[in-house]
């Protein structure tokens, strides 16, 4: 189930495909979703610009009068294909040396085969245009399937990262400026090496440094990395920078430094962590918890659906109770929600199988009109987009996070009330039996 990416929710990743939202606050957000803006270099390896005609029929090199060794004497003492071959394997040492995505590969198989990792850490982000900054610490754990008991166990490795308490305190005891209360914060997930490769563009080397945890000095690589977060609709959209202290001998990242989608710079510093010990009960409690959480809203059954209007994305608007007589199919989703699509695309399915049996199907979304315009027009949507800016619609159905589908009966009451989704075709038996039965009063 994917989460709105607002100021009001906090989403807790769970695995690379699976994300789960609380509605607690302080919220945490993901930054996976839009173009986050950092500033920093941006590499591509190998790229060099095309010299001009001039540059080419120059020395590559030039030294001071005086020098007792020039590239032009180098030239006049060696052939020109030795030269040329010196040259190349300089350029490709230099290249070695700087670009360091294998190093992120290592480090990313490291956290992903471990049976077990849990780091802590503290992460800072100073308010910009205050003497403030916020604190909070961050806990991001790991186990490997046969480490966790069957009533929550998967198929692969789940992670999990939760945040704790936020603090808020001034970093210039002379300032005057007042405390920036009633703020919210999109805080970052952070821990999360097993991801520290995916989506990678490129990663360089710009510096060393020493990082000390626990009383142990770790020398440690800092990389700049960039990484394309965009959706498959919408190309470049989300180029995310970050840079990460990493120990290349341990294969471990110590500190990282990145912007949150509200534009905020987090760093985030390890102060413990650990591999292949037993799972906490910390990280057993909070997949027992998930697990746990219900499919559906049970408690939605026979309610009247609230009536709304709301702008069509091909114009015009349309109010729910105008519906009244016919069964109704309400989808909603985003278009950072990657298990929407499937969702989607299965409600307009089951539109296309009941249509003449009366059942109309409506999708809802809080996206822009020009990114639901890009998402439904990439895969071919053709159901009724309706727009819901201020979010008037998910709120009054109390939808959370996306994928829902909500069942509205021929009398204008709640059927059935659908949480994530897992399997769209869960839909198809209630959606048969609350048509049918809209069908047989008709004839009556």
């Amino acid at each position: 189930m994917r989460s709105r990416p607002t100021d009001d929710d906090r989403f807790v990743r769970r695995s690379q495909e699976e994300m789960i939202s609380l509605r607690i606050r302080p919220p945490l957000a993901m930054s996976t979703g839009r173009d986050s803006g950092q500033a920093g270099p941006f590499f591509i390896i190998g790229r060099r610009p095309r010299p001009s005609p001039s540059e080419r029929s120059a020395p590559s090199v030039r030294h001071n009068p005086g020098d007792s060794f020039t590239m032009s004497a180098a030239a006049e003492a060696l052939p020109m294909r030795c030269v040329s071959v010196i040259l190349l394997l300089c350029s490709a040492t230099l290249l070695a040396a700087q670009s360091r995505a294998d190093l992120l590969k290592k480090v990313a198989a490291r956290y992903k085969s471990a049976d077990t990792f849990a780091v802590k850490g503290t992460a800072t982000a100073q308010i910009e245009g205050t003497s403030w900054k916020v604190t909070y610490e961050y806990n991001t754990e790991a186990a490997q399937p046969s480490f966790l008991s069957l009533d929550v166990r998967k198929s692969t490795q789940q992670v999990i990262s939760m945040v704790g308490k936020m603090t808020i305190t001034q970093t210039d005891s002379k300032a005057t400026d007042p405390k920036p209360d009633g703020k919210s914060f999109a805080l970052l997930p952070l821990g999360q090496s097993t991801e520290v490769a995916t989506r990678l563009i490129d990663a360089q080397k710009t510096g060393e440094e020493t990082v000390t945890i626990q009383g142990h000095a770790y020398a440690c690589e800092v990389i700049e990395a960039v990484y394309d977060y965009s959706p498959e609709f919408k190309p470049k959209s989300a180029i995310e920078h970050k840079r990460l202290w990493i120990a290349p001998d341990d294969l471990i990242v110590l500190r990282e430094t990145k912007r949150g989608p509200d534009g905020m710079k987090w760093t985030g510093e390890v102060t413990s962590f650990s591999f292949d010990q037993p799972p906490s009960e910390r990280l057993v409690q909070a997949l027992q918890r998930f697990a746990a959480q219900p499919k559906d809203r049970s408690d939605w059954a026979g309610r009247a659906a609230p009536d709304l209007s709301l702008q069509q994305l091909s114009g015009g608007s349309v109010q729910l109770s105008g519906f009244r007589g016919r069964p109704v199919l309400l989808d909603f989703w985003g278009s950072y929600c990657g298990p929407c699509r499937r969702t989607t695309l299965h409600a307009q399915d089951l539109k296309s199988r009941y249509e003449s049996q009366g059942l109309a199907v409506l999708s809802l979304t809080q996206d822009t009109p020009a990114d639901a315009k890009l998402w439904t027009d990439h895969y071919h949507v053709t159901l009724p987009v309706l727009l819901d800016p201020d979010g008037a619609a998910f709120k009054a159905f109390e939808v959370e996070g996306v994928p829902v589908a909500i069942l509205i009966d021929a009398d204008g009451k709640i059927a059935k009330y659908w949480v994530g989704l897992d399997d769209p075709t869960t839909m198809d038996s209630q959606v048969n039996e609350t048509v049918s039965t809209a069908g047989a009063h008709r004839e009556r």
